[in-house]
């Protein structure tokens, strides 16, 4: 997705995690996430926050710990990761509702290779108390309808804010289902920070409809489920 101009204003910077850039990310961002490359379910994320005074608070799960010293926080933050490669990226500041976070799962689909992408489901995903991950199932969240999710938060909505989160929907499916002709359908994890703006937090191959069973209007899953039969 880097490789296309559109989508680089809202991929959030990645890297390959290492000590050094994780002190560089600290000191310019203040706030960073480690991710697992290729994990799911919200496993094996840690947020790290500089507090100044050489302190860092490492959040992973409901933990929270306060560390002094780097080489005592890069033990400790190494000893909660899970045996693949972690990445590197500055904390999106997250819309909230009541003080939790959320982000937005945006269903895509296609027939076949051939044939356009289809948005045919969106949904928001509210954390539970005290995590900062969205996964509904890890932090015992909730799922809301991505309207109702605008607007109780803090999020400084436009009134283009739905279509911007299409077309950023839109131009990610289509790259990825270049890289991946067979791809048929694409679970979209968007950011949406306080200022409105939608940021790319990840692509799922096999996503669950499960989220999507939760709503009370069962328009979306019924929709997604008849596109996957054909």
């Amino acid at each position: 997705m880097v490789k296309d101009k559109f989508l680089q204003e809202h991929l959030p910077k990645t890297r390959v995690y290492s000590p050094e850039e994780l002190w560089e990310y600290t000191e310019a961002y203040k706030r960073v996430m480690l991710k697992p490359s290729g994990g799911g379910g919200g496993a094996g994320i840690i947020q790290v926050t500089a507090q100044g005074e050489d302190k860092y608070l490492i959040h992973s799960g409901k933990r929270r710990r306060v560390v002094v010293g780097k080489n005592n926080t890069i033990q400790y933050v190494q000893s909660l990761f899970r045996p693949k490669t972690y990445l590197l990226q500055p904390r999106i500041p997250l819309g909230r509702i009541n003080g939790k976070p959320f982000d937005v799962r945006v269903m895509i689909q296609r027939r076949s290779s051939r044939e356009p992408w289809i948005i045919t489901g969106w949904c928001a995903k509210l954390a539970g108390p005290g995590y900062v991950v969205t996964n509904v199932a890890r932090s015992r969240g909730r799922v809301l309808p991505i309207r109702t999710a605008i607007k109780q938060s803090n999020i400084e909505a436009g009134p283009h804010l739905l279509s911007d989160i299409r077309i950023v929907a839109a131009a990610a499916a289509k790259q990825l289902g270049r890289a991946y002709p067979t791809l048929r359908e694409i679970g979209l994890d968007l950011g949406i920070d306080v200022d409105g703006k939608p940021w790319i937090i990840e692509a799922n191959f096999r996503p669950s409809l499960s989220l999507f069973q939760k709503l009370e209007d069962q328009t979306f899953y019924k929709r997604i489920a008849a596109m996957r039969k054909r």
